[in-house]
This record gives structure tokens, sequence and C-alpha cells, in this order.
């Protein structure tokens, strides 16, 4: 059960447009949405516009719970701090996040994967399938087993509905385990954890990993 938002409680705002992070808190709640002052990160105010999306991350009593939202107003009272109306979300929009690794979710899409070239040429790239997704890594199906310890160089899509755009990504990755699970077939699968990614890609990432996580969780 997804612990409820209450006045008072302490926010984390995460803006799609950079990696930075801000705070806030739920000033007050009602039909129109959640009442948040503007949020800052030191001394620099997150300015937002009318139906900009961003990211919410608060803590309930036993986890963390993440949503996106979107900015639906302003209300500015006399003496106090100008505040953003914030599109309360759904029960069903709103993710829980494991604690302890990145949440994972069920990903099937295509994939290039070659090991690092050397200066002055082209990566060799063979194609995949993922079978998993994470922040902090993938799993891919491939039909010939490779070496835990390999790196590769990754290519691949993902569509960030929240930015309404593609975007590509070129990261290195290190094999972690390859096993064989279907010997008929000989489909290996090897899990690669990312080594050269940035906190702004991996935002993106984790911003489709969520996205994915509420389509499943609505098809349930």
């Amino acid at each position: 059960m997804t612990d409820k938002l209450k006045i008072g409680q302490k926010l984390i705002i995460l803006p799609f447009h950079t990696e930075e992070q801000f705070v806030s808190s739920v000033y007050d709640l009602d039909t129109k949405g959640i009442y948040v002052p503007i949020p800052f990160n030191n001394n620099h105010p997150l300015v937002l516009g009318h139906g900009e999306k961003v990211r919410v991350k608060y803590m309930g009593k036993t986890s963390t719970y993440l949503f996106v939202t979107e900015a639906v107003g302003r209300k500015v009272e006399q003496d106090k701090l100008p505040m953003y109306i914030l599109k309360y979300p759904k029960q069903e929009d709103i993710t829980r996040i494991q604690m302890r690794e990145f949440a994972r979710v069920p990903v099937m899409m295509d994939i290039q994967f070659a090991l690092p070239p050397t200066k002055n040429q082209e990566p060799a790239f063979q194609k995949a399938y993922t079978v998993d997704l994470s922040g902090g890594g993938l799993k891919i199906a491939l039909k010939e087993p490779v070496k835990a310890g390999t790196t590769f160089l990754l290519s691949f899509t993902l569509y960030i509905r929240a930015k309404k755009k593609q975007q590509e990504f070129q990261l290195l990755a290190k094999t972690i385990r390859c096993q064989l699970v279907d010997q008929e077939a000989r489909i290996y699968h090897a899990s690669l954890k990312f080594l050269d990614i940035r906190p702004a890609q991996q935002d993106l990432i984790m911003a489709y990993v969520f996205e994915r996580m509420v389509e499943i969780k609505r098809r349930q």
C-alpha cells in the first residue's frame, strides 16, 4: 500500500532539464493539487512554467515513492513564500522505489553492442535485444556467451515520454555475469553494469524506467 502525501511532507523535486535536486515540502493539499513553496537547491530557486513536468520523490514510513507531475498554477499569499500548485497524481501513477538498488523493469528493445574500438576505428556493432533495464545497467539476450569482466560499448535509444523525444545513448558497460537460459535455442543472458554514465543520462534512463513501471502497474 502506498503511503499518502501529507501536509509537512518533505519533497525532492527533480526537473527534467537539469540533474540538480530541489527541496520543498507539502504546504497544503486540496482538489486543485499539491501546494509547495518554491523549491530551492542551496540558494537557487526552481523556476517552473505552466504545464512543465517534474518528478517528485518523497519518503513514506517504509519506502520511498516517486511520481511524475506538472505545474498547474501558482499561489501567492501575503507575508508567505510564493507556491507552485502541482497536479495531484493518481494512486496508480505513484511508484515505489527499491531502496537498496536501482529499480529494474522488463524491457525488450533492440540494442547494439561492440568491444570498445581503438583510436581512429569505428566500433564493430552487433545486434541484440534487452531483457530488462535499470538506472545502473541492463540485461541482454545473446546467441553466444561472453566472459564476465568483458567491457562493451552499448548503443540504444529510449523514448522519454515526459520530454517527448527520442534519447540516444552510447555507454560503456561491464559484463557482471552470463548464463545459458534456453539450452534448446542456445540463448544466453548477460547482465551488464554501466561504467561511464553521467548523472543526467542516469536520470533520463530512470525516467524511462518509472514510466514503464507505471505502464505495467496499470495493466495489472
